[in-house]
C-alpha cells in the first residue's frame, strides 16, 4: 500500500483534461475523409526524407487520436486509430464506405454530474478497456473528451511517480517484427494482438546487413534482470531498432501507400528514447513529457529490448483505489495549507488573467482552424461550382440543337455535338484529377504533354466560356507568333485557361470586354488574360495561390478558393511560371508562360515574368 507523503500533493484541473472541442463529423462522413482528418490532426509525414524520425515529432502528442459521430447533437457513435488498424489488417476497401458502417456504436460515456475526479475516470477506462471516454450531460450532449493524453498531461504527482520505478509497469511481452515486415504485416499483428504498436527488432550481428524478408513475431522478449534466465536470454536478446504505431498506420492510410509493399524499415520511427528498468517512473514522464513521445523502450545495459513503457502503463501508477486513500489522509492537511494559499491568491489571479488571455488567443485561431476544416470536409461540394460553367455550355449547346434542329446546318449541329462530348469528356477527366487533389496534401499531377493547336483550342475555350457566361462579357482573342509546333498537356492546359477565363468573367462588371492574348516566341508560350474588374488588393497577392484562400474583396461572390491552387499546379506541371498584376478596381493581369515542347524545359530555362 502507497504510504502518506508529507509532501505537497499535486491537485490536478479537471478541466485541463477535457477536450472541449473533440474532432466531429457526420455518420454520412466518407471514411476516406476521416482517416485523411486524422491524419491531420497529427503531423505531417515527408515521404521525400522516410529517415526522419516520427517519433520525435513535437505534434505527435496532440489530439485525441479518435473522432465522434454526431447526429445533429446527438452522439451516434466513435472511431479511433486502433479502429484503423483493425481495417487495414482485415483488407476491407474504405473508398466506398461511410464512417457510420464502421464506427462503434455502443459508445461508453461518463455523464458530467458524476465526473468527481481523473482517478474515477481511470477506474472507468480500466473496467471497459478504452482509451478515450467522451464526457456528456443529463441528455446525452456531448460536453467535451477525455483520453489518456489529456490525463497523463494534468495528473502529474511528483512524489508518486518518484516512489515507482520502470521495472513495475513496464510491458514484458512486446510484438516485435523484423525491419523488412510489411506495413500491412504489422497491421496484422497490432489487431491480432490488441496492442498500439510494434516494435522493430534485429538480433546484434545482423544489424545494418541487407537482410532477406524474415518471418513476423509476436512473443516476450527477454525478461529483466532479476529473472533467472535473464543472463543467457541478454546474451543473444534482441535489439531494438524503430516503432512503427498505429497513429503511423492511420497518417500511412490518409497518404494512400500501398501498406502491402511497404517495409517497415523504410517508414518507422528511429531512433528510440530508451530507459533502464530501475529508472524512475518520473523519469520516463520527463522523457515523454520534453520529447512528446507516447511510448518508450527498456534496455538492458547491453542495449537488448527488455519491455516497453507507454503512456497508457504509465497511468497505472496511479490505482484509485491507493489514490482515495491517499487523499483522505492529505484532506486532513487542508488547514494548514490555507496560510499559504492566501499568499499565493494574487500570484494565482495574475496566472488566471494571463491564461485566460492565453485561451482567448486559442480560441480566435481554433475558430480559424475550424473554418479551414469545414472548407476542407464540404470539398466536394465546392468542387461541384467549379464544373458549373462546362456544364452550362453542354445546356446551352443542347437547348440550340433541341430548339433550332431545322435552322442550323449540318457542319453546326457536328460542331455542337462535338463541344458537348468534349466539354463533357472534360469534366469527366477533371473531377477524376481533383480527387486525387483533395486526398493528399502535395498535389502531383500528371504530365502527359501532346502535339496541339493552340489557336483552335483557345478559340473553342472562349466559345465554351461565352455560352455559358450569363452576363455577356466579349472575350477578345489574338493571336502572335507559329504555334504549330504546340506539345503541351492538353488536360492540365485546358483548366489553366479555362479558370482564368472564367475567374476574369466573374469579377468583372456584365458585358465588359475581357482581353485573352495567346503569343508564341523563343520557343515557349505566353497566355494573357486580363480583365476590367474588381481587380485583387496587394497584401493578399502573395497567399493567392494557397488552397481555400481567396481575396478579401470578393464580397458575395461565391467560388471556392481552390481554383488558383490547382491552376499553379498545372503550370509547374509544364514547367512553367505563372504571374500576376493587379490593382484595385482597375483590374487584374494573368500571365502564364509554358515552353512549347517538353525539350524545350530541358535547352533552357522559363525567363521570369515582369
Amino acid at each position: 500500500m502507497l504510504q502518506p507523503n508529507p509532501l505537497p500533493f499535486y491537485s490536478p484541473d479537471l478541466e485541463q483534461a477535457i477536450n472541449r472541442s473533440p474532432m466531429v463529423v457526420s455518420p454520412d462522413t466518407p471514411l476516406i475523409e476521416v482517416i485523411t482528418q486524422m491524419a491531420q490532426a497529427r503531423a505531417s509525414c515527408a515521404l521525400t526524407d522516410v529517415t526522419a524520425s516520427m517519433a520525435f515529432s513535437p505534434l505527435d502528442d496532440v489530439g485525441d487520436g479518435c473522432v465522434l459521430i454526431m447526429e445533429g447533437e446527438q452522439l451516434r457513435g466513435i472511431f479511433s486509430e486502433r479502429d484503423v488498424v483493425h481495417l487495414c489488417a482485415a483488407g476491407v476497401k474504405i473508398i466506398d464506405i461511410t464512417i457510420a458502417e464502421v464506427m462503434t456504436t455502443a459508445v461508453i460515456t461518463l455523464v458530467q454530474s458524476e465526473f468527481r475526479d481523473l482517478f474515477q475516470v481511470l477506474s472507468l477506462m480500466q473496467k471497459h478497456g478504452i482509451r478515450h471516454l467522451p464526457l456528456v450531460d443529463a441528455t446525452g450532449h456531448v460536453l467535451g473528451l477525455l483520453s489518456h493524453g489529456s490525463i497523463r498531461k494534468v495528473l502529474q504527482p511528483v512524489n508518486l511517480l518518484k516512489a515507482r520505478s520502470v521495472l513495475e509497469v513496464m510491458i514484458r511481452g512486446v510484438v516485435t517484427a523484423s525491419p523488412t515486415a510489411s506495413l500491412l504485416s504489422l497491421a496484422e499483428l497490432m489487431s491480432r494482438n490488441k496492442v498500439s504498436c510494434v516494435v522493430i527488432t534485429q538480433m546484434p550481428e545482423t544489424l545494418n546487413p541487407d537482410l532477406t524478408e524474415g518471418p513476423i513475431h509476436g512473443v516476450p522478449i527477454s525478461p529483466p534482470a532479476s529473472h533467472p534466465q535473464s543472463q543467457s536470454r541478454r546474451e543473444s536478446g534482441a535489439i531494438a531498432v524503430g516503432i512503427v504505431t498505429e497513429r503511423d498506420l492511420v497518417q500511412f492510410h490518409a497518404l494512400d501507400l500501398d501498406l502491402s509493399a511497404t517495409a517497415a524499415e523504410a517508414v518507422m520511427s528511429q531512433p528510440l528514447f530508451s530507459l533502464t528498468p530501475h529508472d524512475s517512473l518520473w523519469n520516463a514522464h520527463q522523457i515523454m513529457k520534453q520529447w512528446s513521445v507516447r511510448r518508450l523502450v527498456v534496455v538492458s545495459e547491453q542495449g537488448e529490448l527488455l519491455g516497453i513503457v507507454t503512456q497508457s502503463t504509465l497511468l497505472q501508477a496511479f490505482d484509485p483505489m491507493e489514490m482515495y486513500r491517499v487523499i483522505e489522509i492529505l484532506q486532513q492537511s487542508v488547514e494548514e495549507q490555507l496560510v499559504e494559499l492566501t499568499e499565493t491568491n494574487e500570484l494565482l489571479q495574475k496566472e488566471i488573467v494571463e491564461r485566460q488571455q492565453a485561451q482567448e488567443e486559442l480560441n480566435r485561431a481554433l475558430a480559424k482552424e475550424k473554418e479551414l476544416n469545414a472548407l476542407k470536409s464540404s470539398f466536394s461540394s465546392m468542387v461541384t461550382h467549379e464544373f458549373r460553367n462546362p456544364l452550362t455550355s453542354i445546356l446551352c449547346a443542347s437547348q440550340l440543337l433541341e430548339r433550332f434542329a431545322d435552322k442550323i446546318t449540318e457542319e453546326q449541329r457536328v460542331n455542337y455535338l462535338k463541344m458537348i462530348q468534349n466539354t463533357a469528356e472534360y469534366m469527366d477527366q477533371m473531377i477524376d484529377d481533383l480527387l486525387v487533389l483533395g486526398r493528399v496534401e502535395n498535389r502531383r499531377l500528371k504530365y502527359e504533354p501532346q502535339s496541339l493547336d493552340l489557336v483552335k483550342l483557345c478559340q473553342d475555350l472562349v466559345e465554351e466560356r461565352q455560352f455559358s457566361d450569363p452576363e455577356q462579357h466579349s472575350i477578345r482573342f489574338q493571336a502572335i507568333g507559329a504555334t504549330e509546333q504546340a506539345c503541351l498537356d492538353e488536360k492540365l492546359l485546358r483548366y489553366i485557361l479555362g479558370n482564368l477565363l472564367t475567374n476574369a468573367c466573374k469579377y468583372s462588371p456584365p458585358n465588359s470586354p475581357i482581353y485573352f492574348d495567346l503569343i508564341c516566341q523563343d520557343n515557349q508560350a505566353i497566355f494573357k488574360v486580363r480583365d476590367g474588374g474588381i481587380g485583387i488588393p496587394a497584401e493578399d497577392l502573395k497567399q493567392l495561390f494557397q488552397s481555400f484562400y481567396r481575396a478579401r474583396n470578393v464580397g458575395k461572390i461565391p467560388g471556392t478558393g481552390l481554383g488558383l491552387t490547382i491552376v499553379k499546379n498545372c503550370v509547374e506541371a509544364h514547367h512553367g511560371q505563372i504571374a500576376v498584376e493587379s490593382e484595385v478596381n482597375l483590374g487584374t493581369t494573368f500571365t502564364v508562360t509554358l515552353p512549347l515542347t517538353p525539350e524545350a524545359t530541358m535547352d533552357s530555362t522559363v525567363q521570369p515574368l515582369i
